[in-house]
């Protein structure tokens, strides 16, 4: 695996880039990266948009499936929503592979505070395509 390719991948996504997602950490099968919440992250209520936390969520566990060495692809998600984030937070999500078949895996990712309390746990099933990732050197 490519963890530094993989991350500049992650790192060079234009919609990372556009919420300040940042992928930090890297190895075969887990993924970990942050946000900090500005104020266009922010919905009508005063908290993050529940899309803002989707979208990281998404975007770390692509990153841990893109581990795997294959192009792996998003098929099916789910979220659940705990607590409220605020402008100025920081936000950290960690994902783990927890099933990995031929073709079909399972990612389950957590979005926690900086005292890990969890504020988002997203679910992922995600198709691993047959076509290795190339790096600039291959």
């Amino acid at each position: 695996m490519h963890e530094e390719y993989i991350k500049n991948l992650f790192n060079g996504c234009n919609v990372g880039k556009l919420l300040g997602i940042e992928v930090y950490d890297l190895k075969e099968g887990y993924a970990k990266g942050k946000l900090t919440i500005l104020k266009e992250h922010i919905n009508v209520f005063g908290t993050v948009h529940g899309g803002i936390l989707f979208t990281l969520a998404d975007h770390i566990g692509g990153a841990c499936g893109n581990t795997l060495g294959k192009k792996s692809l998003l098929v099916e998600s789910s979220i659940q929503y705990m607590k409220g984030v605020v402008e100025g937070e920081t936000v950290f999500a960690e994902a783990k592979l927890t099933y990995k078949g031929k073709k079909i895996g399972r990612i389950d990712t957590k979005i926690y505070r900086e005292n890990k309390e969890i504020v988002a746990i997203m679910h992922m099933v995600f198709y691993i395509r047959s076509d290795d990732h190339r790096t600039k050197a291959s």
